[in-house]
C-alpha cells in the first residue's frame, strides 16, 4: 500500500480544514473570546493530533529520529491546544504566547522536514513553515495587539497555511499519480 499518498490526502483535508476555520474566524470579527479561543485551540489540537498520527502510521519509511522528533513536536502541539480549550477566557495572553509557539514548531518542522526529504512541493512546504513561523513570531513580538488584530493575523494565517498545505498536498499527489503511472 503507498502510505505517501494516504499522508498527501491527509495533508490535503488539513489544509482545507485550515481554509474554512480562517473564514470562519473572518466571519464572526465580533466573535466572543470563547469562540476565537476554541476555534484556535481545536486548530492546534486537531493538526498535533494528525500529525502524530500521520507519523505514527503513514510514514514508516522515513528516519526514525524524523519520527520521534515530529512526535514529540505534534504532542507538544496538540497538548497546547488542549490549553487553550481548558480555559478560554482566563488565559487570552497565555493562550497568545502558546500559540504563537505552536505555530513556530509546527513552521520550524516544517521547514526542516521539506529540507530534507528531498519530496515533491518542498518549496511549497518550506514557504508553508515559513508563513507559519512569521505568524508566530508576530505574535510574540505584539503580545498587546488585542483580540481584534490577533483574529485578523491568526485568520490570515491559518487561512494561508491551509492554502499552502492544500497546494502542496496536490503538487505531492500529482508527483505520486506520476510516479506510480
Amino acid at each position: 500500500m503507498d502510505h505517501s499518498r494516504s499522508w498527501h490526502w491527509a495533508r490535503l483535508v488539513l489544509g482545507v480544514a485550515a481554509v474554512v476555520l480562517g473564514i470562519v474566524a473572518f466571519s464572526w470579527p465580533e466573535a466572543t473570546l470563547r469562540v476565537v479561543g476554541f476555534l484556535f485551540g481545536l486548530n492546534l489540537l486537531l493538526m498535533g493530533v494528525t500529525r502524530m498520527l500521520l507519523l505514527l502510521f503513514y510514514a514508516p519509511n522515513h528516519p526514525v529520529l524524523y519520527r520521534v522528533l515530529g512526535i514529540l513536536l505534534s504532542l507538544l502541539v496538540a497538548i497546547v491546544g488542549l490549553l487553550c480549550l481548558r480555559n478560554i477566557v482566563a488565559s487570552l495572553a497565555l493562550m497568545l504566547v502558546l500559540v504563537a509557539i505552536g505555530w513556530m514548531l509546527d513552521g520550524l518542522a516544517e521547514i526542516f522536514v521539506s529540507l530534507g526529504s528531498g519530496r515533491d512541493g518542498g518549496g511549497w512546504r518550506i514557504g508553508l513553515g515559513i508563513v507559519t513561523v512569521l505568524a508566530g513570531i508576530a505574535i510574540l513580538v505584539w503580545p498587546n495587539i488585542g483580540l481584534t488584530a490577533f483574529l485578523f493575523i491568526g485568520a490570515t494565517a491559518v487561512v494561508f497555511v491551509g492554502l499552502l498545505l492544500v497546494i502542496s498536498a496536490i503538487s505531492g499527489l500529482r508527483g505520486a499519480r506520476t510516479v506510480t503511472a
